[in-house]
């Protein structure tokens, strides 16, 4: 993997993801997730205690806590809008992680090829666990009263669970330290302004589920 960062296009390729991914994040945000996330309105932060419901009760008490047209929403939000949205997230704190690397010394870079593998694994989970969320919608939508298979919630919350430690641990610990390393070792405008954005993204990305997921319990 490290020799992906040691190409001589590296920084060019971890600026391309980078980009792409505020550029999907941006669509999927303005065009794929604004009308269902708008029908929702207030009760958005509550569809983390879906992803983490891990069993039939919890998850059918939570969702048919909302009205048809949220429900509707809901499911409107996973697929296509989630979907999208989680590769535009992983694809920028990937590049991120890979042009931060690149301004540290060893071990760091060698480390650091590892970890900006994370959040494309948390996308690819994510989308995982839309799959479950949508199905068990879907199921409940044309039916409120009907049985829904514990391997789903239960897939769906080791999916959420993994995405998480990807998200908010594993990326922001590796991030923020080696944020703290560069800036001892590289203090150029672009460099600034680099761990500027980066550090921002992963105190958002620890602050999300430490403050969506504790009331879901």
């Amino acid at each position: 993997m490290e020799a992906l960062l040691r190409w001589r296009n590296a920084p060019q390729l971890c600026l391309a993801m980078t980009l792409a991914g505020f550029a999907v994040f941006g669509f999927a945000i303005s065009q794929l997730m604004l009308g269902p996330s708008e029908v929702l309105g207030d009760r958005l932060a509550e569809l983390t205690c879906l992803q983490v419901a891990f069993t039939p009760e919890r998850y059918s008490s939570v969702f048919l806590s909302f009205s048809a047209a949220a429900q509707a929403a809901i499911r409107n939000l996973l697929v296509p809008g989630d979907v999208v949205f989680a590769w535009g997230y992983g694809l920028q704190l990937a590049g991120l992680t890979g042009l931060l690397a690149l301004r540290l010394p060893q071990p760091w870079r060698r480390v650091g090829a590892i970890v900006m593998w994370a959040p494309l694994l948390a996308s690819a989970l994510d989308c995982v666990e839309d799959v479950f969320l949508y199905t068990m919608a879907g199921q409940l939508i044309d039916n409120p009263a009907a049985t829904i298979a514990p391997a789903l919630p239960l897939l769906a919350g080791i999916a959420a669970t993994l995405k998480y430690a990807a998200l908010a641990l594993i990326t922001p610990t590796y991030g923020l330290a080696g944020i703290a390393v560069g800036l001892s070792v590289d203090r150029r405008v672009t460099s600034l302004l680099l761990y500027a954005i980066f550090g921002l993204l992963l105190v958002s990305m620890i602050l999300r589920p430490a403050q969506q997921i504790p009331p879901c319990f």
